[in-house]
């Protein structure tokens, strides 16, 4: 229920801090940042801000009137940019209504140098998410009558509902890039033709972003994490002995165990999916259909694990917790080699699949 609770607790914070009273600050004192981009190049970090522009001085939008613009600052702290960002704003900045962080590349430790945004300012729900270019991604979609930040927030709802990309909030920044490693949405803004896609996933510890993975696999990510939510379908194609078909995935339950035998961490996977046939024109049988999506989703998932497990020893899917729950005579050991674990574990996928309605 991540993404229903991410935007409903936009909507809570921000419809609170729109009406509470500000101290001496009036709403025409307050920049209010909708997005901020973070990068850092050369020793100095650059943020850009999406600014609410208010033309009438109230908290409400003027839709028939673009109601951002975009302000950037340098300096040698992420602190220091910001205020460099106030200054040439000519107002106060207030982070209290922030939809969505993008990072670079430059961002060596994420959960440090996002930590100054941890006292209360920004939402530990708030979506994090990376750029090639933040600044320039921070820029982009600021047309009349909408918000560019709740245009990206949309565009990233849609791509989770449809197995595209998978939400991380600043929580889970602040926790797994220190403990674990974290799968961070990639997203691609332009702004010449005004277009935001998310476009696979990227793999980021305490030392910063370090592999990609293909878009491919993002939906292998979403069953093993057990992201699936209520309203999300997810179309899979199905080729049967050169016959197609296409499946909806409507619903997947997944549960995860850890196990140790012959020297081998071993994990099973569980994965219970709700599928519906969406086309076939050759007449392909249910089960024969349902028996092609269950390979599919199999090889998915394995792909996934292979990508961030395997090939870069990253736990993006709660292997320490998995150990500490079901293996705690193993977990010693495992925290103080957990690289040689990963990447010589051992991983069983069992799925099954109901028809939905």
């Amino acid at each position: 229920m991540f993404k229903k609770a991410v935007i409903l607790a936009v909507m809570i914070f921000s419809a609170v801090s729109m009406t509470s009273c500000f101290g001496s600050l009036e709403v025409n004192d307050r920049a209010f940042v909708q997005l901020m981009g973070l990068d850092r190049k050369n020793d100095i970090y650059m943020v850009t801000l999406q600014i609410y522009k208010s033309e009438s001085g109230s908290s409400e939008p003027d839709t028939s009137k673009a109601n951002s613009i975009a302000v950037s600052g340098n300096g040698e702290t992420v602190s220091a940019a910001l205020a460099d960002a106030e200054l040439k704003s000519g107002k106060r900045l207030f982070l209290g209504h922030i939809k969505m962080l993008i990072i670079g590349n430059g961002i060596k430790n994420p959960a440090d140098e996002l930590s100054l945004f941890t006292d209360g300012n920004v939402s530990p729900s708030c979506p994090v998410v990376f750029s090639q270019n933040p600044v320039q991604a921070a820029g982009t979609l600021m047309e009349e009558g909408t918000f560019s930040a709740e245009q990206f927030l949309n565009i990233m709802s849609a791509a989770s509902a449809q197995g595209k990309t998978v939400f991380t909030s600043l929580a889970d920044i602040l926790s797994e890039t220190r403990e674990s490693g974290a799968a961070i949405p990639e997203i691609t803004a332009r702004q010449k033709s005004k277009t935001a896609e998310f476009d696979g996933l990227v793999l980021a510890d305490g030392n910063g972003v370090f592999a990609k993975l293909s878009e491919e696999t993002t939906l292998g990510v979403k069953i093993l994490q057990n992201g699936f939510e209520r309203d999300d379908k997810v179309t899979l194609p199905v080729s049967v002995n050169g016959r197609n078909a296409s499946v909806f995935i409507t619903g997947a339950k997944t549960k995860l165990k850890a196990g140790f035998s012959d020297g081998k961490l071993r994990i099973s996977a569980e994965v219970c999916l709700k599928i519906r046939t969406a086309e076939n024109p050759y007449g392909i049988t249910e089960e024969t259909i349902g028996k092609a999506v269950r390979e599919s989703v199999r090889d998915i998932c394995t792909k996934a694990f292979s990508e961030a497990v395997w090939h870069n020893s990253c736990d993006i899917f709660g292997i320490k917790k998995l150990v500490r729950r079901d293996l705690p005579d193993l977990y010693g050991e495992y925290c103080g080699d957990s690289h040689r674990y990963l990447e010589e574990s051992v991983l069983s996928v069992r799925i099954t699949s109901r028809t939905d309605g």
